[in-house]
């Protein structure tokens, strides 16, 4: 949002310091822009009354890990009369956030929750791809992030909440159980080659039979560069489901040591895939599928990408709905291509008969 006329950015964290920090930098880069940073605790009980005094327009909640948070955040919005925009990657945390929506209604507010890679990237490009087929039966998603990618506490968190934990995946029709970060496979990427990968719960799961008429099948699997990393998720997992391990978080700060001294034994190139399968115009067989490739670490863009969009489409008045939805639908590749235009950041599409 920075250089967006008549707009002032606010930049919140736990610490005023790195609030502050972080909007000096911003000013730096694009000079002549209004960029303040304040602290701001959703934890704290006084967090409601503290965001109200901001008296934002829009909120775009980034503080991670969503699973298992709760709707705080959203709610003080809504009480407030703010827009609200989130990058949660929790299946329960967005397929649960139409609750909100009446709510939001009354107030005349917009409440979106996956503004993020998933769902909102994924569900651009199924749009994107959906007038290929008369009837999509399968898709099949997947991410491959770059080893150079930095992991924060939250992503550490999130990728380690679901960690042998079962969850339910829509296969041939029927619903089966995985458990995150098995049912091992290899995934292969233009540029970035083959890379094992691991099942993992994500929105699209519980959203895409819904938002795809027919659709009998949607997996998702992460891809990390590492193998050893990949193999080391895979036996923690085991781990986990034969009750050694409960919970995994209590290991996040060994976890982001080791993450931190090893950052740099990797490359900076990540990607993700999506194929679709099913019945073409023609009602031939047809598949399709989307690559995607990142470079020079431009991969962690991608997830704020959706929710920038979105920001600047409110500003812009371009936006009359209101209510609470999960980011589907709410925006096309072309707007996302404008969004990372100045990134390393390139896709194309792939059909067979």
């Amino acid at each position: 949002m920075l250089g967006e006329k008549n707009t002032a950015l606010i930049v919140t964290s736990r610490s005023e310091v790195r609030a502050q920090e972080l909007a000096k930098e911003l000013r730096n880069q694009r000079p002549g822009t209004v960029v303040s940073g304040v602290r701001l605790d959703l934890s704290s009980p006084d967090f409601s009354d503290d965001l109200k005094s901001l008296r934002p327009d829009i909120v775009v909640h980034t503080a991670g890990p969503f699973q298992g948070q709760d709707y705080r955040v959203a709610k003080a919005c809504v009480d407030l009369g703010s827009h609200y925009i989130d990058l949660a990657d929790g299946r329960d945390f967005v397929q649960g956030f139409d609750t909100l929506h009446e709510q939001a209604r009354r107030h005349d507010v917009l409440l979106v929750s996956g503004a993020s890679t998933l769902p909102g990237l994924s569900s651009a490009v199924i749009d994107l791809l959906r007038d290929r087929f008369e009837s999509i039966l399968d898709i099949e998603i997947s991410i491959a992030p770059a080893h150079q990618t930095p992991r924060g506490t939250g992503t550490i968190a999130a990728v380690l909440s679901y960690c042998g934990k079962p969850f339910d995946v829509l296969v041939n029709g029927d619903w089966v159980t995985m458990h995150g970060w098995q049912n091992m496979r290899t995934q292969q990427y233009p540029g970035l080659g083959a890379r094992l990968s691991g099942a993992c719960d994500v929105p699209d799961l519980g959203l895409l039979p819904t938002y795809v008429a027919g659709l009998r099948t949607v997996t998702f699997h992460a891809s990390l560069e590492a193998k050893w990393e990949q193999v080391a998720l895979w036996a923690m997992a085991w781990a986990t489901r034969a009750g050694l391990v409960k919970e995994w978080r209590g290991f996040i700060p060994a976890f982001r040591w080791i993450s931190d001294r090893l950052i740099g034994w990797g490359s900076d190139a990540g990607g993700m895939r999506i194929t679709l399968s099913g019945t073409g115009t023609d009602r031939t067989p047809k598949t399709a599928t989307w690559y995607l490739t990142a470079r020079q670490n431009h991969g962690p863009e991608i997830p704020c990408s959706p929710a920038l969009i979105l920001a600047r489409k409110l500003v812009a008045g371009e936006i009359s709905v209101r209510g609470a939805y999960p980011c589907l639908g709410m925006f096309t590749m072309a707007e996302f291509d404008a969004e990372v235009s100045a990134l390393d950041i390139h896709w194309n599409i792939d059909e067979t008969a």
